[in-house]
């Protein structure tokens, strides 16, 4: 049985994706930071995976560098690296701390970008996919630094697919307008959803299915998947 890595696998989208890779027949290697993973756990277990969870702080950087060889030493057959584990710090670029910057730089962009690498070094095979966001394609400076690290990301991205494609193919997922912002209102979606081309928003279900896709196709190389309704094509004045 494969193995799937998915770092911020605890809550929110990260859960939902490590459950549906258990569902689809992976083991789950399942990194959080702060948050509990005891019910994520118990979940996966259900689907009849195996599931070990770890424990690692990505704004401590070495932290991050090892998890690849510790996942590896205790599972063989590793084949996705899903990277979603993310900080989101309602800072603009003016109000920006120096420790909330290098805190999400950290988190968001070099983390990933050392995942990435050791993962090519060490499994050589399958695929990585890393969570983004639909401001990518936006100018919007409310999460400045959330912002930056996210565009960095996405630039990786491809980077990664066109030097690693032969061994490894790497994409993205931007979602949009599916889950409140941590903390928020749980109507937070339904009440911006007129702001969306399609007056909707979505859920983790389309999420899914884009994460399905790219799992099904293997000759999706370097592609970001937008799954938010067309918001990141809206106006670029949009506060959202």
């Amino acid at each position: 049985m494969a193995t799937a890595i998915v770092t911020g696998g605890a809550v929110r989208l990260g859960r939902a994706m490590a459950c549906r890779l258990a569902e689809r027949g992976y083991n789950i290697a399942l990194h959080h930071g702060g948050s509990s993973p005891l019910d994520t756990l118990e979940q996966i277990i259900k689907h009849g995976a195996e599931c070990r969870a770890y424990s690692r702080d990505f704004r401590d950087l070495p932290s991050a560098e090892g998890l690849i060889d510790e996942v590896l030493k205790d599972f063989g057959d590793v084949e996705l690296l899903v990277n979603s584990a993310a900080n989101f710090i309602l800072e603009n670029l003016e109000e920006t701390k120096t420790e909330s910057l290098l805190d999400t730089m950290n988190v968001n962009l070099l983390a990933p970008f050392l995942l990435m690498r050791e993962y090519k070094r060490k499994v050589n095979r399958g695929m990585i996919v890393n969570i983004l966001d639909q401001r990518v394609l936006k100018n919007i400076s409310t999460f400045g630094a959330y912002s930056v690290a996210k565009k960095g990301l996405e630039h990786l991205t491809h980077l990664g697919a066109v030097e690693w494609g032969a061994e490894v193919r790497v994409n993205g997922i931007a979602p949009g307008l599916i889950l409140p912002p941590p903390g928020g209102p749980e109507d937070y979606p339904e009440r911006q959803a007129r702001n969306i081309p399609t007056q909707t928003h979505g859920t983790e279900a389309d999420v899914l299915r884009g994460l399905d896709y790219l799992i099904d196709s293997p000759f999706v190389n370097g592609e970001v998947l937008f799954i938010d309704g067309g918001e990141s094509k809206a106006s670029k004045n949009s506060k959202f």
